[in-house]
């Protein structure tokens, strides 16, 4: 059994990575760039190319693999379809899909039509259905955090149920190595709290021992002020739209599956504050 791990530049795919390396379960990494992938990692991880853009690489990218962590990338011209199509025929026999939390409401976004996808294909699939990353806080809400101390991010008063992705990439390796137990099922993952970032700016400021701020800028505020320090204006849309249902106070839901699935409590952000908090001092 030989598992492909896409997404591994992201924050839950490298974190896949890393938990099957420690169970020496068969994998391969896919990327777009191997020779920069190498660079990085040295042979620390087997990397093989794949670009969703570009059918060509499909084939190889799925030679001798069984089962696939699959993520949906950034970028354009992106074939989904035939990458499913392909793994089907390749004799692919299950896919864990990193989803997003309350996707059955959300059918104009990717993962609502990926789901359809891949339930269509026939191919066996347990869907993550994961909340707010804690991870973006050392992502794209690092750089101020950094350079301003502060919390910069168009959420309103909204709390939203932060989830640490090394527990994602738990459930996901669990699910990859026993597929009969989660076969055709989906797991939404969140933390076991419900924060607004007012808390997670106290929060950090008492672990960090340094005064954070929560900025609660407007929408208008937030794409003026990014844009006027060089941000590219399709990123800055992103990132106000995945903050809209957190300020709409759509975000907050808290679901325990991934303590069924884990038998332990999920990641508190305060643990991983206190794991992380060298990055932002």
């Amino acid at each position: 059994m030989t598992i492909l791990v896409t997404g591994f530049n992201g924050k839950v795919g490298y974190e896949v990575g890393v938990k099957l390396k420690e169970m020496q379960t068969p994998f391969k990494c896919a990327v777009r760039n191997v020779e920069r992938a190498r660079e990085r990692y040295g042979s620390e991880f087997d990397f093989v190319a794949l670009d969703f853009s570009k059918p060509e690489t499909f084939g190889k990218a799925l030679e001798g693999i069984h089962e696939v962590f699959l993520m949906y990338p950034p970028g354009d011209r992106i074939e989904f379809e035939a990458f499913i199509t392909q793994a089907k025929q390749k004799g692919v026999s299950h896919i864990v899909y990193l989803s997003v939390k309350d996707v059955q409401f959300m059918p104009f976004i990717h993962h609502f039509k990926n789901e359809k996808l891949i339930k269509k294909a026939g191919i066996s699939y347990t869907f993550l259905r994961a909340g707010y990353f804690m991870q973006n806080l050392n992502d794209f809400l690092y750089k101020e955090l950094k350079e301003r101390k502060r919390i910069f991010v168009p959420a309103g008063k909204g709390k939203t149920s932060f989830v640490d992705a090394r527990d994602i990439a738990e459930v996901a390796v669990i699910a990859l190595i026993n597929p009969a137990g989660h076969r055709n099922k989906h797991h939404v993952i969140t933390g076991n709290e419900a924060l607004d970032f007012y808390e997670v700016a106290r929060i950090m400021s008492e672990v960090m021992d340094m005064k954070v701020d929560y900025s609660n800028p407007s929408v208008k505020e937030f794409k003026d002020y990014m844009i006027s320090t060089g941000n590219d204006e399709s990123f800055i849309n992103v990132v106000a739209g995945i903050h809209i249902p957190t300020k709409l106070g759509l975000a907050k839901g808290i679901k325990d599956d991934f303590e069924k699935v884990t038998g332990r409590k999920p990641s508190s952000i305060r643990k991983y504050i206190e794991d992380y908090k060298e990055v932002w001092l």
